[in-house]
């Protein structure tokens, strides 16, 4: 792999919820030079993970982390959207209403509140007695 693979690799690892000694232990290989000095497995590891905490520290490694965050997300959406539906037909309010407007048959602007009307009586003019 070369630099920028790894990186991603990192990025896409931390997407999907891996700690960082996790990655560590995985990329190790990748992340450790093949020339450095030979070290016993804590040293290597803790090499490691020095090196992917001096990435968390890059905003362009934390935008690409983000990037592959949101895509697992969005493939786990029919999954919350089923949860969301189990709680609605249970009778949790808040979920019947989110579901609702996620299909579009209630919208925000139906429940804007009370609506306050007036009746002015003053110019009606009173039956005969």
């Amino acid at each position: 792999m070369d630099w920028n693979e790894v990186r991603e690799t990192a990025a896409r690892l931390y997407g999907r919820g891996y700690t960082r000694g996790q990655i560590a232990r995985a990329l190790m290989d990748h992340l450790y030079p093949r020339n450095g000095i030979a070290r016993t497995e804590e040293q290597k590891l803790s090499h490691c993970r020095r090196k992917l905490r001096n990435w968390e520290y890059s905003q362009e490694f934390r935008d690409l982390v983000y990037r592959y965050a949101v895509v697992d997300l969005d493939m786990d959406t029919p999954a919350i959207l089923t949860g969301l539906g189990r709680r609605a037909k249970r009778g949790r309010v808040d979920a019947a209403r989110l579901a609702l407007e996620l299909t579009g048959r209630h919208s925000k602007e139906d429940s804007a509140g009370p609506v306050s009307v007036t009746v002015n009586l003053a110019n009606v003019a009173r039956p005969p007695e």
